[in-house]
């Protein structure tokens, strides 16, 4: 995932910098900007990949939460003992700052 910002006011170094990723970008969608002010002057951020992959984590999330809960309300929810004990050592071991608490 990449962050970019568009600032006309942008001076120095970091400008040439600035101008060098907008014109990779123009480049890339056909010469028109990907970022940037739109035509009404307001600043836009484009974060589709990221949102779509969220939008798809959550909804497998979702479904298996409702997975388990109707497996749950059933009574054929069963906990693995052994696999549990294993995760929670596991995990004491392996978090840092756990030390001396």
């Amino acid at each position: 995932m990449s962050i970019q910002i568009y600032n006309d006011g942008l001076a120095g170094a970091g400008a040439s910098e600035a101008t060098r990723t907008q014109d990779l970008s123009r480049a890339a969608t056909g010469g028109k900007p990907a970022f940037g002010p739109s035509s009404s002057g307001e600043d836009q951020v484009q974060i589709s990949s990221l949102s779509s992959a969220l939008t798809a984590d959550g909804s497998q999330h979702a479904a298996r939460v409702q997975q388990l809960s109707a497996v749950f309300q059933s009574g054929r929810y069963e906990v693995n003992s052994m696999d549990v004990s294993r995760a929670i050592v596991n995990q004491a071991l392996t978090s840092p700052g756990m030390e001396g608490e």
